[in-house]
């Protein structure tokens, strides 16, 4: 991507429901990065370029602040964004194909997005069923590490569940499932192991969390089956969640001391709570990211102002040197060093002004009184 004709700096970020190019460079280099996605991807170039957006300059800006701070997140708040384009910018490092803009625009997005977690609630709640389950079992067990969880069944619930454990670092995971080879196929995905459902009885008191959520018509962790699990586990506790409608966990295994038992009607009150409350806090967020956005313009401005006097100051040294070295040659001939003096001085002061001289002529001309004010403003001084 870095090799594109007109392109000067990029960033790939790529997570499982988005990719975004990142990129500094020509305007025109917009649809070299189209060709090249499709490219990429063997595609027929322009076959999906209507489902392609590209932002530019201060769009973009706050574009990357919201992401990385997971306010444009399907979960709204969610915190492994953060992490995900920090190794998208890792990454690009170690490839070389950051720049200085690029480089500050990233390492801004994560200032941007510790200051709004820090400064408001939109990553405080729970707002999906498996990160309520997980809030649950952590907040009844301690350290998700030392968990255990058996998932009952291999549903696309099942699938988020294991995501979520896994991503949070749970210590150990085993899918159970009427279909031994979906339950595999499905453990593969998160370092788990596969069990089938007939073992569903003597591997409950291995887990501290039974989630179960299958499309059985009857109860599968039934009352009966409890009794014998906690006395195996010496009754430490264990928590049960039921996502299913009808019910996979019979009600009466709420029954037991050491058994919490929630239902899915349970977890979507705590997940609408959770995402009314980081709803809430989504405008205080916005304030944020505008602020940081502006803060980061002004970067830029300076960037360019630095690089424009960088570049002025260069030439000032060129036009400086090159006239010195005709000076020394002049004095080693004999000339009068006060007449050297004077020509290297009248010789520099043209040189130096002959530029903005020629422009402010141009301007005159064309009665340009915008360059004029600003010319006397910058060289002058002077703010009338």
């Amino acid at each position: 991507m870095h090799a594109l004709p007109g392109l000067r700096e990029c960033a790939i970020v790529s997570t499982c429901n988005r990719t975004e190019l990142y990129a500094t460079g020509e305007s025109a280099s917009i649809t070299a990065l189209h060709d090249w996605v499709h490219d990429w991807h063997g595609s027929e170039r322009g076959r999906y370029r209507e489902y392609l957006f590209t932002l530019q300059g201060r769009m973009a800006i706050i574009h990357l602040l919201k992401v990385t701070a997971g306010m444009d997140s399907m979960v709204l708040g969610e915190p492994q964004i953060a992490g995900q384009v920090k190794r998208a910018w890792n990454t690009a490092q170690a490839r070389k194909t950051l720049g200085t803009t690029l480089d500050r625009l990233f390492q801004h997005s994560f200032q941007t997005s510790k200051l709004v977690r820090s400064e408001t609630g939109i990553g405080h709640n729970a707002v999906t069923l498996p990160y309520a389950a997980l809030k649950l079992a952590h907040q009844i067990f301690g350290d998700p590490a030392k968990l255990s969880a058996i998932l009952v069944g291999a549903g696309e619930m099942i699938e988020d569940c294991a995501r979520h454990f896994h991503g949070q670092g749970i210590g150990s995971i085993t899918v159970c499932n009427r279909g031994l080879d979906r339950a595999r196929k499905l453990a593969a995905q998160f370092d788990a192991r596969a069990v089938g459902l007939d073992q569903l009885n003597e591997e409950l008191h291995r887990h501290d969390l039974v989630i179960a959520c299958t499309a059985s018509a009857t109860p599968l962790v039934t009352r009966a089956m409890i009794p014998a699990a906690l006395s195996m586990r010496r009754h430490r506790p264990m928590f049960v969640l039921d996502l299913s409608v009808p019910r996979n966990v019979e009600p009466s295994v709420g029954d037991f001391e050491d058994i919490y038992l929630y239902t899915v009607d349970d977890l979507r009150e705590i997940a609408e709570h959770g995402y009314r409350k980081r709803t809430e806090a989504l405008e205080a967020a916005n304030r944020i990211v505008v602020g940081q956005a502006e803060a980061f313009d002004r970067w830029l401005n300076l960037h360019a102002a630095s690089q424009t006097l960088k570049s002025l100051r260069q030439r000032a040294f060129v036009e400086r040197d090159q006239l010195l070295e005709k000076a020394r040659r002049e004095l080693q001939t004999g000339r009068d060093p006060d007449e050297v003096l004077a020509r290297f001085g009248h010789r520099l002061t043209n040189r130096l002004l002959h530029a903005p001289s020629m422009q402010l002529r141009r301007a005159a001309e064309v009665t340009d009184e915008q360059l004029m004010a600003a010319a006397r403003k910058l060289l002058l001084d002077d703010p009338s």
